[in-house]
């Protein structure tokens, strides 16, 4: 086994708190939240293959190891981290073994899984892994995530389609029947086979086909969105200053954004599916940035102009005093002397002109 890559000391108590697998007291057994999760698993595999053994790889605390074996599989699990089995539900510590993923593993099984756990281990290790799970079954359940890099110990991230040549090359393809996107949107179910060319076209071209026809439903809800966006902007830019429709077109284009999302979230879904589809997102994201920066600046613009036109209103009323005052003194002065005074009718005219 290579030293590049993480060792048991790297998944003790300090993993399992709130950055990693949702809190130390949180991942268990007894929480209803992640029971469920494991057992609709379970019930998934069950019902799809139903094996009467299982292995799973990177077991952790055991909770899909205890999930199946509610289900009457006869389940085992392997896990590198000695706190992790320690920390298992008594009712499954007794199935589960201290072991890297790296030995040699007694077989055979009907199914093994292994889910989040390669990326954990170095390049070397990895592919080692991965010669040991595909001697002792014929079907892999297997996810492991391409990103989420900001998890120290994802060292060894890949897209799925790098680990699925990786698999090809061992006799192991892509079952096309079964999404197991329960788990995540890259989990994929490998099973020994020698299909055809003809077969494998068919298969991967189906697969292409609908999650093709679904990139461009949401390509276009994307491009609509747009264009919504767009519009609401030209809107603003043409309508004379209005607080209040500023505030309505603000919350159109908040819903616009909204819809922007979804449509990013549900290409997100099928990425695994399509090459190229992260890129796609990228630039959905450039562009609400974009958009959300326009919308700040057309705000900080609405409140410029309300100032100024406050400002401009105070010193229009300060004329305007003054002028009343000018003028009262301008009455004061042709009261005070004779009409045809020569001196009176100067400083009347000054005055006035002055006020002009």
């Amino acid at each position: 086994m290579t030293h590049d890559g993480t060792t048991s000391e790297d998944y003790g108590r300090c993993y399992y708190n709130e950055a990693h697998l949702g809190g130390y007291d949180d991942y268990t057994w007894d929480n209803e939240k992640w029971r469920s999760f494991f057992m609709s698993v379970a019930d998934r595999l069950v019902g799809s293959m139903n094996p009467r053994t299982v292995l799973d790889v990177g077991c952790a605390r055991g909770l899909l190891v205890q999930a199946f074996a509610v289900q009457g599989v006869d389940a085992r699990g392997m896990d590198i981290s000695e706190h992790a089995i320690a920390s298992a539900h008594e009712d499954v510590r007794e199935r589960l073994v201290v072991a890297s993923a790296t030995e040699p593993i007694s077989g055979p099984y009907d199914l093994v899984s292994c889910i989040e756990v390669l990326e954990h281990l170095s390049p070397a290790d990895a592919q080692l892994s991965i010669d040991r799970m595909t001697e002792v079954t014929d079907r892999i359940l297997f996810s492991s995530s391409p990103g989420d890099h900001d998890e120290p110990t994802h060292i060894n991230t890949h897209p799925t389609e790098q680990w699925a040549a990786w698999f090809a090359e061992r006799g192991f393809f892509r079952r096309s029947d079964l999404d197991m996107g329960m788990i995540a949107p890259w989990s994929v179910v490998f099973e020994r086979g020698e299909p055809t060319i003809h077969e494998l076209t068919q298969r991967y071209e189906q697969l292409y086909s609908r999650a093709r026809t679904e990139l461009v439903d949401k390509r276009a809800a994307l491009l609509d969105a747009h264009r919504r966006v767009q519009t609401l902007h030209e809107q603003l830019d043409e309508r004379p200053v209005d607080t209040e429709a500023v505030d309505r077109l603000t919350a159109e284009i908040a819903q616009a954004r909204h819809e922007v999302a979804q449509a990013r979230h549900a290409i997100l879904v099928n990425r695994d599916h399509v090459v190229g589809l992260e890129t796609q997102n990228g630039r959905l994201q450039r562009d609400l940035s974009v958009a959300t920066l326009e919308l700040k600046k057309v705000q900080r613009r609405v409140k410029g102009l309300a100032k100024r036109r406050e400002d401009l209103a105070v010193k229009l009323q300060d004329t305007r005093q003054r002028l009343d005052r000018n003028r009262k003194r301008v009455a004061e002065l042709e009261a005070v002397a004779p009409p045809r005074a020569p001196l009176a009718r100067r400083v009347a005219r000054r005055v006035r002109g002055a006020i002009r």
